[in-house]
């Protein structure tokens, strides 16, 4: 006894350390065997209830199966000839009682009028007295009902019927036995329209569920044992089971009348016995398992710190080039502009946008365009002092703080960028040639917010673009005024257009004698306080607000409502690029030739070289599409694009218009007659009709009629006119006189139309 004394008293202090400590582990082992008897007593919960899903989903597949394999026999023409419209029973006997028996499995085959009522039963495929399965008949009056209600809802909806709408199959049970039971009506499978109105029969088919598909399921699922309880058979506590239940009506519910039995898996309870022995063996380990936390503690302590600093820096910078974003050039402009109010002086703020970036992103794909930047962006943090920063906003924009400056160095510097950025580059994917436009926007006033440097710096990057690109421009106060009046034009436009509230005028097309062949239709508007809007340049701020398609369907309506003014004269009609490329664009033209009551034939299409150039299927399908419809078609402004002889033999087109650029130097410029001339006979030898615009003195007529341009249009003859003036000459026979110096320009016709067709 003093020995044994000794052992538990000899160092009472660390009986005091091991005592807690043995707590604690005892504890810790109580605990995570309990958790692991729980977690492995849900698992088993789950497998169970797994089990069970798949059970049921399999019985109700099997049943589906059986009621779809009747759909080849009642969604027939034959079967509704043969049911609904003459009954026929020998026809019955051999496709519903012999073929549902034999090929089906189904023991027991119903046949059941419109109105539900049993005429046909079949057992093991012998005929039988129909009383004797009225209580079968009456457990499937709800399935027939369902099949009915979905089918004339399919038929009121104006939808074809179909073998998966038109049949359903579900279990049933019967004096303690699971039965299949099918239902399905009998439908034409032809659009003929007397079995389509004819009243449906239905057949029922019931099956009783065999061990062997008991058997196949189980393999089928992996749940061994599947099996069917006998009446009076109790299951053992760990079975698993599918209970079927039914109330007196026939509806789930209430009690039991059939039960499926299996022992299903227990994975959980397996894991658990396994895992017990690596249990205790980790209770003897938690003192070393502690000390190894607390040194991971420890280390992901400092790892925290250096993640927490790379967040920071992730927040703070571009991702893909590491320069700061817009949260930091945000914070930088502000430092800069506090330094602004203490010390005075100029910073100066240079917005950088890639020229055709997007043209290498859709040539060599997004990640030659990274690569670029990435280029681009280490280009210029070569090039620009420590105390200045580059960031990257976005896409191909980047943006300088140069601080400590004047114009004259900020100047200094754009010229750098720009000569630094400009040049050919290759890359993993090609060689691009890449160069930049830049805004500049000297800031003096320190209480400027950094967006409001931005958006002077994005107004000045706009001009220099606008200007041509590959240069720089400052930011300066009229820009300002510019970008207020486009948005005030744009949102005029809008209004007229939807208001209706564009001028339509009319050129005459006249040969050399002066008789009108043809009329173009142009489009003026008057902005009610900034009064007439060049077409130079309302059209242009369509197309870049989207408005195109509008503006060309109210043209083109009211082209085509005019059109009847001047029986046998075409009324050219000029449509741009978007509107060929709108889906609707064709429709749209059909729509109004029928609204408007006009012929095809009185139309003629104005395309530019433009919708040429992407020389893809989609363009000559429309084009072909016009001319199927009768449009003729018209090139506009031929020379001064990417003219092709490939066009011309490409494209259904019947005539060109020589630009008015060519006309305008005739009689200046020997080239631009022996260019007229090259026109011309290009087109009599692709048999191709040929108009001059912009003929505006006697010797152009004479020169144009010398190299055989037969047709002529513009202010030598007549301005643009209203319908009303075009009308008048008419009148006159149709023909003009020569105008020296241009006819005034006639009174606007003012637009009223009926409600624009939806794009």
């Amino acid at each position: 006894m003093p020995q044994n004394e000794s052992l538990v008293t000899k160092n009472p202090s660390e009986l005091k350390l091991l005592a807690p400590m043995a707590l604690i582990v005892i504890v810790a082992v109580c605990a995570l065997v309990g958790s692991l008897w729980i977690w492995a007593d849900q698992a088993d919960a789950l497998s169970r209830t797994r089990e069970q899903t798949l059970v049921r989903l399999g019985l109700d597949q099997i049943a589906d199966n059986h009621a779809q394999l009747m759909t080849p026999v009642t969604i027939n023409d034959d079967a509704v000839k043969n049911t609904a419209i003459s009954y026929n029973p020998a026809w019955i006997s051999k496709n519903i009682g012999r073929h549902f028996h034999n090929f089906l499995n189904f023991e027991t085959s119903l046949i059941l009028d419109d109105t539900g009522k049993v005429i046909g039963a079949y057992h093991n495929a012998r005929p039988t007295d129909p009383r004797e399965d009225e209580k079968l008949a009456a457990r499937a009056a709800g399935l027939i009902d369902k099949l009915r209600r979905i089918h004339a809802q399919r038929i009121a909806s104006g939808l074809p019927s179909n073998a998966d709408s038109d049949h359903i199959g579900r279990l049933m049970t019967f004096d303690g036995q699971i039965y299949i039971i099918g239902a399905s009506l009998i439908l034409p499978d032809s659009t003929d329209s007397a079995l389509q109105t004819a009243k449906p029969f239905a057949v029922v088919g019931l099956h009783a569920l065999t061990s062997a598909e008991l058997l196949r399921l189980s393999q089928h699922y992996m749940v061994p044992g599947i099996h069917l309880l006998k009446p009076g058979e109790t299951r053992s506590k760990r079975a698993a089971s599918v209970e079927y239940r039914e109330d007196g009506t026939g509806h789930p519910g209430g009690r039991s009348l059939a039960t499926l039995s299996w022992m299903p898996d227990a994975p959980g309870r397996t894991l658990f016995m396994h895992a017990l022995g690596p249990v205790l063996l980790i209770s003897l380990g938690l003192g070393v398992i502690a000390i190894i936390l607390l040194h991971q503690t420890q280390k992901a302590a400092r790892g925290l710190v250096a993640s927490e600093a790379r967040a920071k820096h992730m927040a703070l910078h571009d991702g893909m080039t590491g320069l700061p974003n817009r949260t930091l050039f945000a914070d930088r402009l502000n430092q800069a502009t506090e330094r602004l109010k203490r010390q005075g002086g100029h910073v100066a703020v240079m917005c950088i946008g890639l020229d055709r970036f997007k043209d290498v992103n859709d040539t060599l794909g997004h990640l030659a365009g990274d690569e670029l930047i990435r280029h681009n962006a280490q280009k210029i943090s070569g090039i620009i002092r420590s105390c200045d920063t580059l960031a990257r906003l976005g896409g191909d924009e980047f943006v300088i703080i140069q601080t400590d400056t004047d114009a004259r160095a900020a100047a200094a510097l754009a010229k750098r960028v720009l000569e630094t950025l400009t040049g050919k580059v290759t890359l993993e994917s090609g060689q691009v040639f890449s160069s930049c436009s830049i805004g500049v926007t000297l800031l003096h006033d320190g209480d400027i917010e950094p967006a409001e440097a931005l958006r002077q710096a994005d107004l000045a990057l706009y001009r220099a673009k606008d200007l041509g690109r590959g240069q720089y421009a400052f930011f300066e106060i009229e820009m300002d005024a510019t970008i207020k009046l486009r948005k005030t034009l744009e949102t005029g436009l809008r209004e007229a257009i939807h208001a209706d509230d564009i001028d339509v005028v009319y050129q005459p097309q006249v040969d050399h004698f002066g008789h009108i062949v043809g009329i173009e239709a142009l489009c003026r508007w008057t902005h009610p306080t900034r009064g007439p809007v060049a077409p130079g340049y309302f059209i242009p701020l369509a197309e870049e607000c989207g408005l195109m398609n509008d503006l060309g369907h109210l043209i083109m309506r009211r082209a085509m409502q005019d059109a009847h003014r001047w029986p046998g004269l075409k009324v050219a009609v000029n449509v741009s690029a978007t509107q060929m490329r709108c889906k609707g664009f064709l429709a749209g033209l059909k729509e109004l030739l029928a609204e408007t009551g006009t012929r095809a034939e009185q139309i003629e299409i104005e395309i530019t070289e433009g919708v040429l150039l992407n020389d893809d299927s989609t363009t000559q399908i429309v084009l072909r599409d016009l001319r199927h419809m009768g449009f003729t078609i018209s090139l506009d402004d031929f020379g001064t694009g990417y003219s092709s002889l490939g066009y011309l033999s490409r494209y259904p087109v019947d005539k060109i218009k020589i630009d008015r650029s060519f006309i305008s130097n005739l009689g200046v410029d020997p080239e631009a007659e022996a260019v007229i001339r090259a026109i011309i006979k290009l087109a009599k030898a692709l048999n191709l009709n040929v108009i001059a615009e912009g003929v505006e003195t006697r010797a152009q007529k004479t020169i144009l009629r010398q190299a055989g341009c037969n047709i002529i249009q513009g202010f030598l003859f007549s301005r643009p006119v209203a319908a009303e003036a075009i009308d008048e000459m008419m009148r006159n026979e149709g023909r003009l006189t020569i105008h020296d110096g241009g006819a005034p320009e006639a009174p606007r016709a003012r637009v009223k139309l009926s409600p624009r067709m939806p794009n």
